[in-house]
């Protein structure tokens, strides 16, 4: 008796073991919900490095000591708890710089304001599903004439922005655009 009630006791435990579907972790093209998502720890995120090593190889983290003006997005996101970080060829002077915040007491709405103060349009990001963007026109220089290209885009709570003047296209930051996404996945 006590071996018919060991098996099937047993014979539960390995049915309901075996009936467990385990879910696959998601692949890096599938877009994390707002739930996953927060602002990375480190700037030293390879896939966003090997994204900015396309255009400008060989790419890496620049350490900078950031001291942000007040009213700048660099303040903002630093204050809303975010980070900045640059990448690129140190030696060349080529890079560009990301800035990560969670989107807290409507820091996009605000920003926003100023943008379009800025002459920063509303855009739609080619093969991104953000919430909301706003770009640079063609064209726009920085304030010591060099071109300029920067984009802020909302997607599921966190603002990113991408500044960099080498960028020339929507086909040389979207890689860019898509590893700082991914980087705010919470694993």
């Amino acid at each position: 008796m006590k071996k018919i009630i060991l098996a099937i006791v047993l014979s539960l435990s390995l049915t309901s073991c075996a009936n467990k579907q385990e879910s696959p972790a998601p692949t890096p093209s599938e877009t994390p919900s707002a739930t996953e998502r927060a602002v990375p720890a480190t700037c030293e995120i390879s896939d966003v490095i090997s994204a900015f090593a396309l255009v400008i190889p060989p790419a890496q983290y620049i350490p900078t000591e950031w001291k942000p003006a007040e009213g700048t997005d660099l303040y903002e996101a630093v204050n809303a708890g975010g980070i900045a970080c640059s990448y690129g060829d140190q030696n060349a002077e080529v890079g560009g710089t990301v800035i990560w915040a969670m989107n807290k007491n409507d820091l996009w709405k605000a920003r926003t304001l100023e943008w379009e103060k800025e002459g920063m349009v509303r855009v739609e990001i080619p093969s991104i599903d953000e919430m909301d963007a706003y770009r640079l026109p063609d064209g726009a220089t920085s304030a010591d004439g060099m071109p300029a290209w920067k984009v802020n885009l909302l997607i599921h709570g966190v603002w990113i922005q991408l500044g960099a003047a080498f960028i020339q296209s929507w086909d040389e930051a979207t890689p860019i655009i898509r590893a700082a996404i991914n980087a705010t996945r919470v694993i």
